[in-house]
């Protein structure tokens, strides 16, 4: 099926395409089996037709057999690849697209198009400020030259870059007007959503999952924008949350997890999810203080913490998280397209804006 994006949602593709994914807690398989929620061939490339990987004397060594670090791997390698092989073909759609918007609008005007953008670009002005705002920030790569040895050649490369900038802000505008579709379609993946903590209604055009720890202070940080993404879009996306704590590095984390089940089971999970971002403390007392602050029926909570009762389907959710090649977290997906770690809030809401607008 062919699917067309409006211009605007073209150009937050662009926007947004070229991101650094943002730094998050952990990286590694965490010492648990990536089975997930999808076929081990999956993982395999396109080239390999078997998961049989060879045979000694007559036994078969296949790729469930291989030890769990291994196949994560191959699942990390394997998203990593069509994140960026997909956004690389929309940066390469969208800056021919632009290319040739403005050598038409140039050939409308009898200009070339070097004309074109002196006569809407123009050269930009670059402060002194501005120069020195550069070099205090990029010291440590400046090999210990002053300022006053490199002033020129930075103020070139920040006027180079500041003239690029206009130059795709016209383009763009150009675009704007323009029947544009970007038919490069987004890599998605599918992740299991039903029976999970999520709040935002279900018919929203934009859902979010989140794979977390409580424990990673890289996940404290993005909930903060999490935070706010619920409040300034109500009704447009729905927010799923799944579990991954690292227990190599955070060994308080998965008590923590089952304890958030164990508040839903009496309808509070996003209450005691919100108390437990307030507290770096994640010992069984504070469990249990957050539990008392927000109305949990003690004994009841207590019973279904001490009984386990939720280790597997937190395991459930790391197992499910690793086969989609994530090692760390916050894990962030928007409508099944993988956006980052913990990124910040404006650039989370580029990512809402551009489902939204493809959605339209």
């Amino acid at each position: 099926m062919r699917i067309l994006r409006s211009a605007r949602a073209a150009l937050l593709a662009g926007a947004v395409a070229g991101s650094v994914f943002a730094a998050g807690c952990g990286g590694s398989a965490a010492g648990s089996s990536p089975a997930g929620e999808g076929p081990l061939g999956s993982i395999l490339p396109p080239t390999v037709e078997s998961p049989v990987l060879g045979v000694l004397d007559g036994e078969e060594i296949t790729l469930d057999s291989v030890p769990d670090q291994d196949r994560f791997q191959l699942a990390k390698l394997r998203t990593e690849y069509l994140t960026e092989a997909h956004a690389t073909l929309e940066r390469i759609a969208l800056r021919a697209a632009r290319d040739r918007v403005l050598t038409r609008a140039a050939e409308g005007k009898g200009m070339t198009l070097n004309e074109y953008l002196g006569a809407e670009v123009g050269p930009p002005e670059v402060s002194d400020a501005e120069v020195e705002q550069v070099y205090q920030r990029n010291l440590n790569q400046m090999g210990g030259r002053p300022l006053d040895q490199i002033r020129e050649q930075l103020r070139g490369q920040i006027a180079e870059q500041k003239f690029n900038w206009s130059v795709e802000r016209v383009a763009d505008g150009l675009l704007g007007d323009a029947e544009w579709d970007m038919t490069v379609p987004a890599f998605r993946v599918e992740i299991e959503t039903d029976g999970h903590a999520a709040t935002g209604p279900s018919s929203a055009p934009v859902e979010l999952v989140v794979f977390s720890d409580f424990e990673c202070p890289y996940c404290r940080r993005f909930n903060t924008s999490l935070d706010r993404l619920r409040e300034e879009f109500l009704s447009d996306v729905r927010v799923v949350f799944r579990h991954h704590p690292l227990r190599n590095i955070h060994p308080r984390a998965q008590k923590a997890a089952e304890a958030s089940l164990c508040a839903r089971d009496q309808g509070k999970f996003w209450e005691f999810h919100d108390a437990l971002w307030t507290d770096e403390d994640l010992s069984a007392d504070a469990l249990n203080r957050h539990a008392s602050g927000i109305g949990l029926d003690a004994d009841t909570f207590g019973d279904c913490l001490n009984s386990g009762r939720y280790y597997e389907q937190v395991e459930g959710d790391v197992q499910a998280a690793l086969a989609l090649g994530q090692g760390g977290t916050p894990a962030v997906f928007v409508n099944g397209r993988y956006v980052g770690g913990a990124i910040s809030f404006e650039d989370l809401k580029s990512q809402i804006e551009r489902e939204l607008a493809e959605s339209d």
